[in-house]
């Protein structure tokens, strides 16, 4: 353990040194390595003097549990642990109201530069373990963490640095180590963007306004030298670096023109070899492709004879399909010609037939005027008197018959009208069917040609059926 004789006489000798040999305007020199967690999104390994801090950055991711989210933004989770094997006393495992207290300031420090809008519903943890402590561990931490979140691509509004400065022997210096922060008057922790504004700022002691002023002015000298530490080591990672160009040197006294590489600096060693190798491998390809190509034109030269034969070849057997082509295009132009006169003799078979049919009709009509032409003279007349006789007695006989012919016609519409009468008066009703049935045979011929004569009104007009035969009347009465 550390005791009150172990404090040194002077922390500040009378040349303005201090005990590791700084001015008071100078930090202690910083080491910085990303990417060293491999699963991590976002890592980094620090060494601030004798401060060794390694920083996780994992995120965003979804947070749990669920109540913690916010519909708006991310959560930024900041935890701060030291090792137990961090301090020359074993330390406590276990989070301690010192390291509450440490990871909330800290994660208000980052919460103004985070974009957290971008990821709502998610949180972005950042696990910072102190390996070995040397005080300022927090302002260490804080600048582990910023490249950390830069190396998980995680958008910044830029990065944060962080410094302190101190009372020491009643003088403002920068950057306290251990025993200045142990036996000192006083420590101000300090964190701010890379454009001035100030995110975290902590007192510990007793200090003057014009003291508060002068160790700002430390503060932020000390904080642009940090941030030109960070934005060299993420080019270093994030740039490609720029191939060193080939110089060339001409020696015109002994050897003429000389081609002089410069030397790639021993920290692009390893990449200056894999480019060397992969020219060497792109030579070795053109020259192959040179091989195959002189091969090729080679074996080219080798075939043009043959290429010239195959030409001919090619020449006549177009002079063949150009030979047949015409012959196939004049037969062509026969058989249309053959068409055609076919055509055209048809043509000339159906109008000799129409002449023909012209003829015989006007012959036709000739004959036919002929026979009106030659008509009986009067001496003919007389011949044919005898004969108008025959026809007209012919005629009257004629006319006898017809008048024959239609007496009996009379006749037998009589009798057939007087068999309607006799049907249609089966029909009423039973009692009148007796008594008609007897006039029917006492009734003479002559009053049943006036009953045929009289209108038809009288007529019995009923829905029964009219039938020709007085017998099936009779019995068909009887039977109804």
């Amino acid at each position: 353990m550390s005791s009150m004789s172990d404090k040194p006489e002077k922390l500040i000798t009378d040349d303005g040194l201090r005990l590791d040999g700084r001015r008071a305007d100078e930090i202690r020199p910083m080491k910085i390595e990303i990417g060293v967690l491999s699963r991590a999104d976002g890592s980094c390994y620090l060494e601030w003097g004798r401060n060794k801090i390694l920083v996780g950055v994992f995120g965003p991711r979804e947070a749990h549990p669920r109540r913690m989210q916010r519909a708006d933004s991310a959560v930024i989770r900041y935890k701060y642990n030291m090792a137990s094997f961090s301090v020359e006393d074993r330390a406590r495992p276990g989070p301690s109201r010192r390291s509450i207290e440490i990871s909330k300031v800290s994660r208000e420090a980052f919460e103004p530069v985070i974009m957290a809008e971008l990821f709502p519903k998610t949180a972005i943890d950042i696990y910072v373990e102190v390996l070995q402590a040397d005080a300022g561990t927090r302002t260490a931490a804080i600048n582990a963490s910023s490249i950390a979140l830069a190396d998980a691509g995680i958008p910044m509004k830029g990065l944060i640095t962080s410094c302190a400065f101190g009372k020491v022997d009643g003088q403002i210096v920068l950057d306290l180590n251990k025993e200045e922060d142990n036996y000192g008057e006083a420590d101000f922790p300090v964190a701010m963007t890379q454009d001035g504004e100030i995110t975290l700022m902590q007192m510990d002691g007793h200090l003057t306004p014009d003291e508060i002023k002068k160790g700002l002015e430390l503060v932020k000298k000390g904080c642009k030298e940090i941030l030109e530490i960070q934005q060299a080591v993420l080019r270093k990672k994030f740039e490609t670096p720029i191939e060193e160009t080939v110089e060339e040197v001409t020696d015109t006294e002994d050897t003429g023109n000389k081609v002089v590489e410069a030397e790639a600096p021993l920290e692009y060693a390893s990449e200056a070899a894999v480019v060397e190798e992969a020219l060497e491998e792109a030579e070795e390809l053109e020259e192959e492709q040179l091989c195959e190509e002189t091969v090729e034109t080679d074996a080219l030269a080798e075939e043009i004879p043959e290429f010239e034969e195959l030409e001919d070849i090619i020449k006549e057997a177009e002079a063949l399909v150009e030979e047949d082509t015409v012959e196939d295009v004049v037969e062509a132009e026969i058989e249309e010609e053959a068409l055609e006169e076919g055509t055209l003799e048809e043509d000339a078979l159906e109008e000799a037939l129409e002449e023909e049919a012209l003829e015989e009709a006007l012959e036709e009509e000739a004959e036919f005027e002929a026979s009106f032409e030659a008509a009986p003279e009067p001496e003919d007349f007389e011949e044919l008197e005898p004969i108008e006789e025959e026809v007209s007695s012919e005629v009257e006989e004629v006319e006898f018959d017809s008048e024959e012919l239609a007496y009996e016609e009379a006749q037998l519409e009589e009798e057939t009208g007087i068999e309607e009468v006799a049907s249609e008066e089966t029909f009423e009703p039973e009692p009148e069917i007796e008594s008609e049935t007897k006039t029917i045979t006492e009734v003479p011929a002559e009053e049943a040609v006036k009953a045929e004569v009289e209108p038809e009104e009288k007529k019995c007009e009923g829905p029964w059926k009219v039938v020709k035969d007085p017998s099936e009347s009779g019995s068909r009465g009887e039977n109804e």
